[in-house]
């Protein structure tokens, strides 16, 4: 009995293997106004936790700076890419591309973390997302 189950785990293995990491759809960002500076808290997947601020309504820029809690050393996080509409005020769409483990891997807390500047108005609107890949995604 034990033999069977262990040779179907192998199979299963295998198969999962086989055919690619179970990648998801876009994993939608929490934005949650702060109470004291001007911006937001920033939640999300694999713990991300962060602030999308400016430090005084006249700068140029809007700061993202967050932090993943991966479960594992094998998770990468990608470049995140800005796409923002020309419209005033500017909707501004973040996607931030994480791959996923590609093997096995030790189950190891690791922090990852980044800040990404976006140059637009303070009305703007942010629309922000984690996208899992299990292969690098092609370029352009």
């Amino acid at each position: 009995m034990a033999g069977n189950v262990l040779m179907l785990t192998g199979v299963m293995l295998c198969a999962l293997v086989l055919t690619g990491c179970p990648c998801g759809e876009e994993m939608p960002v929490e934005l949650t106004p702060l109470s004291g500076p001007f911006g937001y808290h920033v939640t999300g997947p694999w713990g991300l936790d962060g602030v999308l601020v400016k430090e005084n309504l006249t700068d140029e820029v809007w700061r993202l700076e967050a932090t993943f809690q991966f479960p594992s050393s094998g998770y990468r996080m990608l470049a995140p890419q800005v796409a923002i509409a020309e419209s005033y005020p500017e909707q501004v769409f973040v996607t931030i591309p994480v791959m996923l483990p590609q093997g096995i891997d030790l189950p190891v807390i690791t922090e990852r973390q980044f800040v990404l500047e976006v140059p637009v108005s303070k009305e703007a609107a942010f629309d922000i997302v984690v996208a899992p890949y299990c292969l690098p995604p092609l370029a352009e």
